[in-house]
């Protein structure tokens, strides 16, 4: 028998597609969720902006402020993509060992 390697990386593309879609939702609940908790501090701070209540030297120290807080949250997600991304790769592999014991 042989490896058909064109529709094994097909299904392996597939693979990766697959499990990228099926943790989307959860990537962007926490996304949506990071940035609802700095909403009232950034309202706040537009507001006091806008109101001349501050001026252009504290606002641009608490944007500066705001952008770590930011950071550091959305830090989560790039340890999210990482895992997501070591799921992907498990299922194109999963798809080829398959492909490959098949072939066999």
């Amino acid at each position: 028998m042989s490896l058909d390697i064109e529709q094994t990386l097909k299904e392996m593309a597939d693979a990766v597609i697959d499990t990228v879609k099926n943790e989307a939702e959860a990537f962007k609940a926490q996304a949506k969720e990071m940035l609802d908790a700095e909403k009232d501090a950034l309202k706040d701070l537009g507001e006091a902006k806008l109101k001349g209540d501050i001026d252009e030297e504290t606002f641009e120290q608490e944007v500066a402020r705001e952008k770590k807080v930011l950071e550091a949250e959305l830090l989560t997600l790039e340890i999210m993509t990482k895992a997501l991304a070591l799921k992907a790769v498990n299922a194109a592999i999963d798809v080829f060992k398959k492909a490959l014991a098949a072939a066999i």
